[in-house]
Formats: structure tokens, C-alpha cells, sequence
């Protein structure tokens, strides 16, 4: 394989340049931890490296598993860690009410990409890690996707940091925050929170849920300021006269939008499921829900033993279905699909 790419090399294509051939397994670590040690200056972000065997005959005797060569097995670099200080604590509001605090950074660059903002999971987490707000932080991506605060610097502390206060009423709609029953999260109940809306409508037309092409952020926010929606039955109301009037919408534009939100009406039943955006009921949990239940209704009608007996759900899971569709709230979007 090697003496392919140095051929490819030959003829002016571009090959990873910092390739080894190594003749044993301590030469395989050396090499590892010398590609590790180039990580910063590389042209290119890399996660790890990539050891395989070289000699193509012996790798067609190995053969491949149905995912995966047997062949080539990939090394792990541990997070790159940066330090940044915290700017500020802001508070946002999931789709589910969850309110969470963010740590709003000093822009620094890790693991490829300029990193401003970051979750701080919530807000016992902050008190465990004792994060203030003037705070010097240790950051890094986990499995180098998302950052998240490690841990504080407290040497580089000056006195001028501010202890942050857990926030009693939603940063939106100003409604007082509950904890239920042994969570960790606090979560703001009224149904009417505009950030919920926002987010549930968001998650609604996303690619996982009904999928609907068109309907990102900036035109869901046009939508309910306009007051054309409020809930997720709303879009299934939306006519071309009213679209084709706001900012943004030219005449195709807006036909565009609403066959595609047409086009979902034939979605399979888990899509809705999942689009609904209960909690603890991800992707998968919809798809046995839409599996073991001819329709809508029947789920509605089952009781927490019928939804805990299912295959991979769970207690808590069966109670949050069986609380969603208890709910008057959830008889109304019925009734307006």
C-alpha cells in the first residue's frame, strides 16, 4: 500500500504526507506518538491515526468484518485541551423547558474550529466545578465534537470573579422555574414560553423528525412573530397568501415551503413521534412505539404496563409517553393534525 501512494505522490496528487512503514509494534507506538506531537502544526485537524497492514495479500487473507477491515484499526488522541476565561453565564430554554446555563468564552481555537460559547450542562454542574463568572477555564471538544468547561484555573484567579445566581423565573417568559421531582434540571412549565415554541418547532420540521426542507431557524422566528404559528399542528395551517407576504419569500420560495410541508403528510408515524419532542424518547424509541402500535390513538390508549413491556423502554421512558398523552394540551394537537 505504501509504495501505491508513493506512486499517487509521483504523479502530483496529494497523499498524507506524515505516513510511516513501520517493521514492529514499538515502531507502530513511536510512530503514533510522533504524528500526536504534530497535531498543532498540521495544515489539517486530526482526531487520531490510522495503523494498517501494508502488504495488500495478507490484508485480503484477514478479510473485513460487515462493518469494519480487520485490517486497520484507528488510535485515539486524547481531547486537545485550551484554557479561555468566562466572559459571562447566560440562560437558555430548551423545547422541553429545561433551562440551562451557557458559558459564554473568550474565543479561542480547538480542535479545528473557534470555540465562543459552550454549555455548562446545568446548574449544579456549575456549582460543582465552582465556575465563576471572570473564571479561567480549561476547555476541550468531547470525542472533539462539543466543547465543554473541564475544569477551572483557580490560580489564575484576581478576586474579581462573580459568583453566579441560579436564575428563579424563565429568562423568557419571566414564569417561575420548577424542579420536578428528583431531577437535576430546572425547567419552566408554561406551555406558552415563546423559547419553547421556538424550539419545538425547530425540532419538529428537523431532518430526524418530519423533515420539513425550508423550515430552519430564521423562518420558524418570521413565523411566530407573525403570528402565524404557535404550535406544531399550526404549520399543517399555513397557506401560500400568508407566507408569500413576509421578508424573504419570493412567489417560489414560499410554494416551495408549503409542498414540502404537503409532501410530509405521508411521513411514517414514528417521525411524528419523535417530532412531538417528548422527553426521554429519542429516534429509536419512536420507531418502536410506531412498531408495536397500529396508530396514534392506540398509543394514547395504552397504559404505562403496555409501553414498559416494549422492547428497550424503560420506566422512566413508559411514564413520559403515558404523561404526554395525558396531557389536554396533547388532545388539542391531535385533534388540529
Amino acid at each position: 500500500d505504501s509504495e501505491r501512494l508513493d506512486f499517487l505522490d509521483t504523479l502530483g496528487f496529494k497523499t498524507i504526507e506524515k505516513r510511516k512503514v513501520c517493521k514492529s509494534s514499538n515502531d507502530v507506538i513511536l510512530a503514533i506518538k510522533e504524528i500526536g506531537a504534530l497535531r498543532d502544526e498540521l495544515e489539517y485537524d486530526i482526531d487520531g491515526a490510522v495503523v494498517d497492514v501494508n502488504n495488500l495479500k495478507v490484508r485480503e487473507e484477514m478479510g473485513t468484518t460487515v462493518k469494519v477491515p480487520k485490517w486497520a484499526i484507528a488510535y485515539k488522541y486524547p481531547p486537545e485541551q485550551k484554557t479561555t476565561k468566562i466572559l459571562d453565564i447566560v440562560t437558555q430554554v430548551g423545547r422541553t423547558g429545561q433551562v440551562t446555563p451557557m458559558a459564554i468564552l473568550e474565543p479561542v481555537r480547538v480542535a479545528g474550529s473557534v470555540i465562543s460559547k459552550t454549555t455548562l450542562h446545568n446548574f449544579d454542574y456549575v456549582k460543582e466545578k465552582d465556575i465563576k463568572i471572570g473564571d479561567t477555564v480549561v476547555i476541550q471538544k468531547a470525542g472533539d465534537v462539543i466543547p465543554e468547561v473541564i475544569s477551572v484555573v483557580k490560580s489564575k484567579r484576581t478576586g474579581n470573579e462573580v459568583e453566579y445566581e441560579i436564575p428563579k423565573v424563565c429568562p423568557v417568559c419571566g414564569e417561575e422555574l420548577e424542579k420536578i421531582n428528583d431531577e437535576v434540571a430546572l425547567r419552566c412549565t408554561n406551555n406558552e414560553c415563546p423559547a419553547q415554541i421556538f424550539r419545538s418547532l425547530v425540532h419538529f420540521a428537523s431532518r430526524n423528525a418530519m423533515d420539513i426542507s425550508g423550515l430552519g431557524d430564521a423562518i420558524v422566528e418570521q413565523l411566530i412573530d407573525n403570528n402565524l404559528i404557535k404550535d406544531i399542528a399550526d404549520i399543517y395551517y399555513l397557506k401560500y397568501d400568508d407566507i408569500v407576504k413576509l421578508d424573504r419569500f419570493a412567489p417560489k420560495s414560499a410554494r416551495n415551503l408549503i409542498n414540502a410541508i404537503e409532501k410530509t403528510k405521508n411521513n411514517s408515524l414514528d417521525k411524528l413521534l419523535f417530532g412531538f419532542g417528548m422527553r426521554h424518547i429519542g429516534k429509536k424509541a419512536a420507531k418502536t412505539l410506531a412498531e408495536n402500535f397500529d396508530n396514534i390513538y392506540m398509543i394514547k390508549d395504552a397504559s404505562f404496563d403496555d409501553i414498559n413491556s416494549l422492547d428497550d423502554f424503560g420506566a422512566i421512558m413508559a411514564q413520559s409517553v403515558v404523561d404526554f398523552f395525558s396531557k389536554k394540551e396533547t388532545d388539542m394537537l391531535i385533534s388540529k393534525f
